[in-house]
């Protein structure tokens, strides 16, 4: 892929993937806790493999699909498993697409807005998100489709265009502050006072009230560590195939290791394992260091 073959020359890129695939099991680097705000119960996790085995989606059943509402990762894996398989055998059928894609926002719980774009948008639509799919399968982030201002890629479509093209990630507000999370501390372990331009993955913020009593932190940025904001589109296109490549590039180095990631209920989910540690560990970064 152009994107594997560029972004992997870029300064600090094969360095932070080695970086993370060493310190993957760590006990100490990545312990977290945070109270959820949805049933103010304390989470905590250990390791980014606690931090997976911890994984916790809620999300509603779906009588076409055939699966029940679930929390837990096998859950999720299975009601992903459906929405995959709809989402294939919709092919270019506009409305087929249009049904499938709807019930992917509703397992994702980014139905507002998202489920009127697409409705407003139906003509044509199975052609549009084919397109996508095929420029991402690429991984040429510079490519004419990926880079057109009518391009819609937000937290929302990662989730469909994550089903439709294998390797790519979910790249959310949560996944994206669990990634920059990481960054900080390998810019702590190589005593880097600004972020790398190949490893600054911008961050969006939670959604919730703008007077919020407890408000979530995603924003990773601490003392002279800086990242930017996530813009919709191309900008969030991009950063979602080098996430998606830094994450797959440590998945395949830990198959040759004796980690417990190697334990996941599939061999050929570590990477889905790695993304929920970060979706988990996302949710709330917390107090930022001082």
């Amino acid at each position: 892929m152009k994107t594997q073959q560029a972004y992997a020359t870029l300064p600090h890129v094969a360095s932070f993937i080695a970086w993370l695939t060493t310190e993957l099991d760590s006990n100490t680097l990545f312990k977290h806790e945070y109270v959820d705000r949805r049933n103010a119960t304390k989470w905590s996790c250990d390791s980014l493999f606690g931090a997976y085995k911890s994984y916790h989606w809620n999300f509603p059943g779906n009588k076409r699909l055939g699966y029940n509402p679930g929390t837990s990762s096998a859950a999720n894996a299975e009601a992903l498993n459906a929405l995959r398989v709809d989402l294939i055998a919709a092919g270019n059928d506009d409305m087929l697409v249009l049904q499938a894609a709807i019930d992917v926002m509703a397992w994702g719980g980014v139905t507002a807005r998202n489920v009127d774009w697409l409705k407003a948008n139906k003509n044509g639509l199975g052609h549009t998100i084919q397109a996508v799919q095929s420029a991402l399968m690429t991984g040429d982030e510079h490519s004419l489709v990926l880079r057109s201002k009518a391009l819609r890629f937000n937290s929302g479509m990662t989730k469909v265009y994550s089903l439709l093209c294998p390797g790519i990630c979910i790249y959310d507000s949560r996944v994206a502050a669990g990634l920059g999370a990481l960054v900080v501390e390998y810019c702590n372990a190589n005593a880097l006072a600004k972020v790398p331009e190949a490893l600054c993955f911008p961050w969006a913020a939670a959604k919730e009230g703008v007077n919020a009593v407890a408000p979530k932190r995603r924003n990773p940025s601490t003392r002279t560590l800086h990242f930017k904001r996530l813009r919709s589109g191309s900008h969030h296109a991009r950063w979602n195939l080098r996430a998606s490549y830094v994450l797959n590039q440590v998945a395949e180095r830990a198959r040759l290791l004796d980690t417990p990631f190697r334990n996941v209920e599939q061999p050929e989910n570590i990477r889905l394992a790695i993304e929920n540690s970060l979706f988990m560990r996302g949710y709330d970064l917390g107090a930022e260091s001082l």
